[in-house]
């Protein structure tokens, strides 16, 4: 399967008059990842389930994707991406679904970005908003099992070089691939 790990695009500032729940993005944050959703459409994404977080901001990155990539099905909502998702919950949310072989999920930091690390052995990884990461994924009975296959910066920006990736989600701190 392959799973594309979205953090939600740039958002207005949470205040008095507007709760977390229903920060909105900017118009940067929706011009920037009308952008990525572009790129995401080069590379052929072809999702069979796009999965958000229920708070306003990723519902709203989700649909601009959606959008963008003219997919047909619903968006589905997952409140457990709202706050401290991780890899345990990814792997029972993945075991309750029918198989696919596409899946989007648009979420927030740090719990992606915790996730991506675990997954590909470099922690801790921080998803920059409106980026990406996409991986080859496969559930074993003693995990998951997963490899990278690009990402996609705030920008629109497509990086398939692993070094290179794990040197923008770790901050510069990757460690250098063996040979």
């Amino acid at each position: 399967m392959k799973l594309h790990i979205i953090r939600h695009a740039e958002a207005v500032d949470q205040s008095s008059t507007i709760p977390d729940d229903y920060r909105y993005l900017t118009c940067r944050g929706r011009t920037r990842f009308r952008r990525v959703a572009d790129t995401l459409k080069k590379c052929g994404i072809d999702p069979e389930l796009i999965v958000s977080s229920p708070l306003v901001r990723a519902v709203q990155t989700a649909e601009i994707l959606a959008e963008t990539l003219r997919f047909s099905g619903e968006l589905t909502i997952l409140p457990h991406l709202a706050d401290n998702f991780r890899l345990p919950h990814l792997k029972e949310y993945l075991e309750s679904l029918t198989p696919v072989r596409e899946l989007v999920i648009v979420g927030h930091e740090p719990d992606l970005g915790l996730i991506v690390g675990e997954l590909l052995d470099h922690s801790p990884c921080t998803i920059k908003k409106g980026g990406g990461v996409t991986l080859k994924m496969k559930l074993q009975p003693e995990g998951i099992s997963s490899a990278f296959l690009w990402m996609v910066t705030g920008g629109g920006k497509l990086i398939t070089n692993h070094t290179s990736a794990m040197a923008r989600l770790t901050g510069g701190q990757a460690q250098p691939e063996e040979a």
